[in-house]
Formats: structure tokens, sequence, C-alpha cells
């Protein structure tokens, strides 16, 4: 009887002194105790006011995920610290893809890595060959999985050095292992370099007649038309056409938007003519396409 009386004891100096840590952890964090259920409800209601706010005005767009994220970026650009400001670009368009600043990070970030691809001083993956006896362009392109447009580019090659190769001669040559990912429902070509973002081209118009999800293509050629035909490009009417990106279903094409809207170029992808003058710059033939639909 004895040992149950002091176990009944020490549990009733237990809850006293729950209920006297209780009182005082209320009194602290919320006033008196007296006054703890009004005080409660009153920041109870100023929460709800506020989300109340929030529903009926919605979200201020300072407050939009990566909003913050793009305003420092667009800071750090003006302050020329590019490589900061590109981490900021890439962190809003790998994580908040949706926001309304993601368009014009993708874009920001696009003239970025375009400017740094086809700058021949920017040295990152691209090399400097020498031209060896037996050497051709044919070669010279085949062998670094690069395309004649980008060797005369980045080499820098007048028009009269385009048909003619020196022993000793230096070349720039950067390997295109980029793949193009092709979405009809937002009309978008979007280059990629493995998993890491490179450009996003506009789709003016799309003549297109999707029998699956996703299609895998690779393309097969690049072509300049003029006057009404198709020519290679090591051909001297070459540089003045408008480009054409073959695809491996040869009934497929990226080329630019015709001039006259009533001319039709059949199936295919058209872009804007300043865009389909960089692309041949950056893929080649045997790069993928994938059109997702």
């Amino acid at each position: 009887m004895r040992i149950l009386l002091i176990i009944k004891a020490i549990a009733a100096l237990l809850v006293l002194g729950a209920m006297g840590g209780t009182a005082y952890l209320m009194k602290e964090y919320t006033g008196t105790v007296k006054d703890m259920p009004g005080t409660m409800m009153e920041r109870q209601q100023k929460i709800e006011l506020t989300l109340k706010k929030k529903a009926e005005q919605g979200v201020r767009s300072d407050n939009e995920p990566g909003e913050k994220a793009f305003q420092r970026a667009k800071e750090l650009l003006a302050m020329e610290s590019m490589v900061e400001a590109e981490e900021k670009l890439k962190y809003i368009v790998s994580f908040y893809p949706s926001a309304k600043s993601a368009s014009e990070a993708r874009r920001i970030l696009g003239e970025i890595n375009i400017d740094r691809l086809l700058d021949p001083e920017f040295k990152e993956g691209k090399k400097v060959i020498s031209v060896k006896s037996g050497d051709s362009y044919t070669r010279i392109v085949s062998k670094n999985k690069t395309t004649f447009d980008s060797l005369i580019h980045l080499s820098k090659l007048k028009q009269t050095e385009h048909n003619r190769l020196r022993i000793g001669q230096k070349l720039t040559v950067m390997p295109l292992d980029l793949r193009a990912v092709i979405d009809t429902r937002r009309k978008t070509l979007t280059l990629w370099r493995g998993g890491d973002y490179v450009k996003e081209y506009p789709i003016q118009k799309i003549s297109y007649k999707a029998n699956k999800d996703v299609n895998r293509l690779k393309i097969g050629s690049v072509r300049g038309w003029y006057r009404d035909r198709l020519y290679p490009s090591h051909s001297e009417f070459y540089r003045a056409s408008s480009k054409v990106i073959l695809l491996s279903d040869k009934s497929l094409s990226i080329r630019s938007i015709p001039e006259d809207d009533e001319e039709d170029y059949g199936f295919g992808f058209y872009l804007d003519p300043i865009d389909m003058e960089e692309l041949p710059l950056l893929l080649r033939p045997g790069n993928d396409v994938e059109i997702r639909n």
C-alpha cells in the first residue's frame, strides 16, 4: 500500500510540474496565461487575413520562384560578373523552367553559350590543327566531326582561301556533338550538349504530321537553297544561299521561313533566316534530332 501511495504522489508531482512548465511557456511566447486564448486567436486572424490577401491579389512577381535569382543575375551581368551570372541563369532554367523569368533566362544563357562557341578566340572545346600533305577540307571535316561552315568561320578564312589548303596552315576546329530537340507544342528547337542546355530557337511555322509521341531522327546533310536548287556547302553559290538542314527522314527539313507566304517547301520546320544562318555552324550530319509532339 505504501508503495502505491508513493507512486501516486510522484505521478501527481510530475503532472503539476508539466502544467507549471506549460504555463511558463505560454506566458513567455503568448503573453500572460490569462490572455493566451485571445492572443492566439488574434495571431490566427492575422495569418488568415494575409493568406486571403495573397489569394485575392496573387503573389507579387518579385516573390515568384526564380525571380529573385533572375534579378540578381541581371545585376551580375551589369557588373560583368559573367561566371556568377551564368550560374544564376542555369539555376533558373534547371529548377524553375515554368517561371515568368525562365524564357528570358534561357534567351540570355543561349546568347552567352553561342557567343563562346562561335568566338574563334574562345579556345575551350576547340583545337588548332596543322594542314598536312594529303589533307582536304572533306577529310579534315570528317576526321574532326565538324562542318565546312564551322571550319571556315572559326579559322577566319577569306573567300579566296575556301578552295585551297597550304601545308602547315593553321585551322581551328570544334567537334560538333550537339543534339536538337524539336517541341511541336511549344514551337521551339533547343540545342543540347549532353545534358547541358545550349540555346533555344523559336519555330515560326510547322508543317508536320506526327505519327507517334517522339520521333528520333538524324541530320542527313546541310545544303544551300539558291535559285530553286540545292547546293552543297563547298559550292560557290552556298555563301549566298538560304540554308537548309535535311533530316534522315527525307520528307522533313529545317529551313528559313519563306518571304512569300504562298511559297511552300513541303513538310518541315521553318525558322527565322538569321537563326538558319547560325544553325549550320553548330549542327553536322549525324547529329541526333528528337521531335516531341
